[in-house]
Parts: structure tokens; C-alpha cells; sequence
């Protein structure tokens, strides 16, 4: 919620709900010129340097500077973020539901609207099932694709996998999961593979599961300076291999779209929230996160 506006703000006001998303921008340099805000070259540059977009930090504890984490840094009860990174919402939306559309919704609904464009009848797979695979699930489902095939190694995501959309399940640690995605998809493989995950494996066999002319999508983040070796007799058959960068949301598009499918059913949130946690117990959430037991986790304050 907005508390106060400073010079010049005129997109929000105070007492106004927002989500807050973490690809603010400029408006004025050649990618946001470009139709690329997500890509802005003044902020791309204050998130690397952990700062606002004058260069400076508002934030400190006992006196030493602290960095903003892309411009947001909402691990806390108050934050100072730029004016483009706040999108207004309707009010009749539970924020804390809300907090969840600014990342890993995003991110899995755009890659499959915004990067894809998945249309109806389309075969489509979806390597992760947690807070980002499951929002691609949800999209795929939107979109009228068939079959949609969840990927995980657990039975507890799979499961919820199904009950927002997915159409056939593959426990990878069961079966070899090319094989059971193309066997579901009637032996040819399928359209659109999406890949949560940011493992050189997943996204191997999401290229793999693949029919010919068939799009991978790598949603999920491999370290920095890793490298990916795929089978390049894929290009052969005209397959595509795209990256994807919180689902190229035009979030002041986005955002309200989300929350408004979220409002009339069609978008389903709340099943999503594995976890409630106080602040105190964020460090608790992240190592729920590094051993992939959580879909997603919110930070409540009383």
C-alpha cells in the first residue's frame, strides 16, 4: 500500500494497493524506445549496482549503507521503490495474494502468452512445478493447450500440478521423462516445453521432448557463466530454443490482467501458497527454496 508519493509521482498515490514488480524502468533509453522496458538500461545498471536510479541507497542499518536488491527490496515492513516499479491494483484483492503475481506469476504466465504464444490445441510441458512452473501450467490451461504434461520429482507438486491444469503427470524420478512427455503428447513430442528449473539436464530433456518445429522455452535461471550443451541435429527439425526474462511482462498491462482473472476464478493463487512466514523466519523460507519443498511462500506482517 502507498503511504507517500514523492515529487512528480503521478502513476500511483497514497492509499493506493500495488504490486510491486522488480523491471522498473526509464521510459526514455533505446530498450524501453524499443518495446523492451524489462531491459532498461538506467535501472539494469542501479540493480547491478544494488542502488535507486539516482545512484544512492535509501537504506541503512545502524548507520551503514545497505543495497536495494532490483530496486525493490521488500523483505521489510516499508521500502522505497521507483514509481514504474508500482503498479495500482483493484482493491478488492487480498494484497497478500497479490504479492504473489510481481515475480513467479509473471514470469510463467508470460513465458507461455507473451514468448510462446501458445495457442488452443497446442501440446505443451512444463519442467518444474513450483511457483513459476505452476503459473506456465496455469497459462497453458488459459490458452485451451492440450495435453498440458507437469514435470517434477515431487508427488505433492505434481498432484497440485493437476489440480490447476495439468493435464498428465511425469514424475521424473520414476520414469525417463522424454520418453513419458512424448509418449503423452501421442509419440512426436510436444509444441512448447517450458523449463523452471535453470538445470543443464531439465532443459536438455525440455529440448529433447520436443516434435519437430517445437519451441523450448528456459524460464528458469542456470548460474551465471555455466554452459549448456544440447544436440544441435535439433536445429535440423526447426526446433527453437528462447530464453525468457520475467515473462517479457508489460506490467502495467500484466498486473492488472492477473489480478483480474485472479478476481473472476479463472486464475487460481491461493492454492499456490505452500507456506505462511513472519519475517523471522525467512531464512527458514529460503532453505525451503534451495531443497525444492516449497511452491511458494509468503511473507505475512500482523
Amino acid at each position: 500500500m502507498v503511504v507517500e508519493t514523492g515529487p512528480g509521482v503521478t502513476r500511483v498515490r497514497e492509499g493506493d494497493h500495488v504490486v510491486l514488480a522488480i523491471v522498473p524502468s526509464c521510459g526514455e533509453c533505446a530498450l524501453c524506445r524499443r518495446g523492451r522496458p524489462m531491459f532498461c538500461e538506467l535501472f539494469g545498471a542501479a540493480a547491478g549496482a544494488g542502488t535507486l536510479a539516482d545512484g544512492t541507497s535509501r537504506l541503512s542499518r545502524n548507520g551503514t549503507p545497505l543495497h536495494h536488491f532490483n530496486c525493490v527490496s521488500s523483505f521489510a515492513e516499508y521500502a522505497v521503490v521507483p514509481e514504474s516499479a508500482a503498479v495500482a491494483i483493484r482493491r478488492d484483492v487480498p494484497l497478500e495474494t497479490a504479492a504473489l503475481i510481481g515475480c513467479a506469476v509473471l514470469t510463467g504466465y508470460g513465458a507461455v502468452t507473451n514468448i510462446a504464444r501458445v495457442t488452443a490445441g497446442a501440446s505443451v510441458a512444463v519442467w518444474g512445478c513450483g511457483g513459476v512452473g505452476l503459473s506456465a501450467v496455469q497459462a497453458a490451461r488459459l490458452a485451451g493447450a492440450d495435453p498440458i504434461v507437469a514435470v517434477d520429482v515431487s508427488l505433492e507438486k505434481l498432484m497440485l500440478a493437476r489440480e490447476l491444469g495439468a493435464t498428465a503427470l511425469v514424475n521424473a524420478a520414476e520414469v525417463d521423462p522424454v520418453e513419458a512427455v512424448r509418449a503423452a503428447a501421442g509419440g512426436a513430442g510436444v509444441d512448447y516445453a517450458f523449463e523452471a528449473l535453470g538445470r543443464e539436464q531439465t532443459i536438455q530433456q525440455a529440448w529433447s521432448s520436443l516434435a519437430s518445429g517445437g519451441t523450448a522455452v528456459v524460464v528458469g535461471m542456470m548460474p551465471k557463466g555455466d554452459l549448456l550443451t544440447i544436440d544441435p541435429w535439433g536445429f535440423i527439425s526447426e526446433k527453437n530454443l528462447v530464453g525468457c526474462f520475467l515473462g517479457r511482462a508489460r506490467i502495467e498491462a500484466d498486473v492488472p490482467h492477473l489480478v483480474g482473472l485472479y478476481r473472476s476464478g479463472e486464475l487460481k493463487l491461493d492454492e499456490v501458497v505452500s507456506h505462511r512466514l513472519t519475517l523471522d523466519e525467512l531464512e527458514v523460507g529460503l532453505e525451503r527454496l534451495r531443497a525444492g519443498t516449497a511452491a511458494r511462500q509468503l511473507i505475512v506482517f500482523d
